[in-house]
């Protein structure tokens, strides 16, 4: 006979313990693992977007949605409305069903068709026109430069003298200016590989010139444009506002044995001045970074939130701007985590860029876009940050609506600077698109051959960069500049600069 036997109070309350105990245990394994896989789900939602997914980071809203037929009591929600009123200079749009006439600058070939039929009897009373947009190979010509050579009897002795040649800028080279230029523009501006040019100097020409010396003329063309690069660089620092970012280049360096060495491209911005200049450097970090800031500089720099950029935060005489633009990538990457607190802030951050957008398509000075901004965006702000604070006690910090909120939580100060001076600009995206030409040039050149062509490279952007953002036409520019600078000393070449450069002096 088998007695069952009895556990004591003592007993039963430890096994219930342990078994609370377990349980919450259990619990929080649960939620670690859930937080984990859920992260993991955005990492691979992540990497889909980045192979698959559209890169644009275009966002509509869903207020237009239309409704589902369910049976839910619609509520009226009363929203303010206010008024704007402004006027603007329309611009025509092209229309796809028309066609653009052929601009009036470009020369006129007439070519005459007779009829094919009898003409007795009838009387010419009007013409039809018929333009055709033809192509003529770029044609290549020789200048000659003839010096008479002069002779004199000086003591009975005859003495012989010719003119010195002009400054060029291949001394004793054949490649005139503008071939120089257009080697450039091809390169930097068209994205060609050099030795497409060598193509087609041989297809036009009958002419096989060595690709070392095309890449020759090249890096002397940098050259000259390299002595440039100090000036517009002096003009942006002492703007007191400039914006910065970085982006990657391949780079050759011996020995190869087959690969590449990652380094940067680091670009500095004035949208004030309209002027660019790009910096080479091997590795990123703030080393080179703050190298290229002097101590003695005194003003905004506005960056991405990089950690690489971390030091300006501490600097007295710096103040750091940090770029609404990427806080804003954070809310769109957490659509679908968080649905209705991502698309909360988006329908913010649309509000703020259509403030912007009035104030640059208005030409708003800064001292009118910071009246603005005060008046509009102050306010769009103040709600986002009550938002923040109490979104952020909410969400867990490893997800990705978590992760944006606390980006910019960390960085409010910097994400605020825009509503205490007019200059500076609510995003970065003015520095990235600068970028566009560089990431061009990338997909067909691949790489440099060595750290000083990636130098030659940032001297080349710098000045066409510059030259775009103030509407000049590249070669025209170059052909101008490569005349001039070698006859010219490093003290007299501010009517040389992009930003101050006049059509009218191309000879």
């Amino acid at each position: 006979m088998y007695i069952k036997a009895i556990m004591s109070p003592e007993e039963l309350f430890a096994k219930y313990t342990d078994a609370t105990n377990e349980v919450a245990n259990l619990k929080q394994d649960n939620s670690r693992l859930l937080d984990e896989n859920q992260h993991l789900k955005n990492r691979i939602a992540w990497f889909e977007k980045q192979i698959f997914g559209q890169k644009t980071e275009r966002y509509i809203s869903n207020d237009e949605q239309t409704e589902l037929p369910l049976d839910v009591t619609k509520q009226n929600v009363e929203t303010a409305k206010e008024t704007i009123t402004y006027t603007r200079n329309k611009v025509k749009k092209h229309t796809p069903h028309g066609r653009d006439e052929i601009p009036a600058h470009l020369p006129r070939v007439d070519k005459n068709i007779d009829p094919d039929f009898d003409t007795t009897g009838y009387v010419k009373i009007a013409e039809k026109v018929t333009e055709e947009l033809h192509y003529k190979p770029a044609e290549f010509y020789v200048l000659r430069l003839i010096r008479p050579v002069m002779k004199k009897l000086v003591d009975d002795e005859p003495v012989i003298s010719t003119p010195a040649l002009p400054p060029r800028c291949i001394d004793k080279g054949i490649a005139g200016s503008s071939l120089v230029a257009q080697l450039l523009v091809t390169k930097c501006v068209d994205h060609n590989p050099l030795y497409r040019f060598q193509e087609q100097i041989k297809r036009y020409c009958d002419y096989d010139i060595p690709y070392s010396t095309i890449s020759g003329w090249f890096s002397r063309g940098a050259f000259w444009l390299s002595s440039l690069v100090p000036v517009l660089q002096d003009r942006i620092l002492k703007s007191g506002y400039f914006q910065i970012d970085e982006s990657t280049i391949k780079v050759m360096i011996e020995p190869t044995k087959g690969k590449s060495h990652l380094g940067y491209m680091v670009q500095m911005l004035s949208p004030e001045l309209n002027i660019v200049t790009f910096h080479y450097m091997k590795t990123r970090n703030q080393k080179n970074i703050k190298d290229l800031i002097p101590d003695s500089y005194t003003g905004r720099v506005q960056s991405d939130g990089l950690n690489l950029y971390d030091f300006l935060d501490i600097v007295e005489s710096i103040t750091h701007v940090n770029c609404h633009g990427h806080a804003r990538r954070g809310f769109k990457d957490a659509l679908g985590n968080d649905e209705q607190r991502a698309r909360w802030m988006l329908d913010k951050y649309k509000e703020l860029f259509v403030i912007e957008a009035f104030a640059r398509e208005n030409n708003l000075s800064p001292e009118n876009r910071l009246q603005l901004r005060l008046e509009k965006s102050k306010p769009l702000i103040n709600e986002m940050k009550l938002w923040l604070d109490k979104a952020v006690l909410e969400v867990t910090p490893k997800s990705l609506i978590g992760k944006a909120i606390a980006y910019m939580l960390n960085r409010w100060k910097p994400l605020t600077v825009f509503l205490n001076d007019g200059r500076v600009e609510l995003s970065n995206n003015l520095v990235e698109n600068r970028f566009r030409k560089l990431a061009l040039g990338r997909r067909n050149w691949l790489f440099t051959k060595s750290e000083e062509g990636a130098r030659n490279l940032a001297a080349i952007y710098s000045i066409l960069g510059t030259c775009e953002l103030n509407g000049i036409n590249p070669y025209d520019y170059l052909c101008d500049l490569l005349e001039k600078l070698p006859a010219r000393k490093s003290n007299n070449i501010d009517d040389l600069l992009p930003m101050n450069w006049k059509p009218s002096t191309l000879k």
